[in-house]
């Protein structure tokens, strides 16, 4: 899997791009086809803000944003996200069956 981090402007810590890839890399462990996550690290003064985006085969991607006061936690509550729309887009039926009638 391919990861990329944008943090223009952002002097982020090598410790905290570690985290990043680390919990990336165990969430894609629930999006088996995901080919490529982007990590966006935004700051607008004290507000900091995580945008995870998974992208697989046939279009799908899966998006999950959080801001917050700081950097951990709000990486956290990103990827949680993330692994919550992934185990949906895992159960919901690709096709509705008819029912009887």
């Amino acid at each position: 899997m391919e990861i990329v981090f944008s943090h223009r402007g952002i002097a982020l810590t090598e410790s905290m791009l570690k985290k990043a890839e680390r919990a990336v890399l165990k969430a894609s462990e629930r999006v088996p086809r995901a080919t490529a996550a982007i990590v966006r690290f935004d700051q607008n003064g004290p507000e900091r803000r995580v945008e995870i985006v998974f992208t697989a085969p046939q279009g799908m991607r899966l998006v999950a944003a959080e801001a917050g006061r700081y950097w951990g936690p709000v990486l956290d509550a990103a990827l949680v996200k993330l692994v919550r729309q992934a185990s949906k887009e895992r159960h919901t039926p690709s096709r509705r069956v008819a029912g009887r009638g």
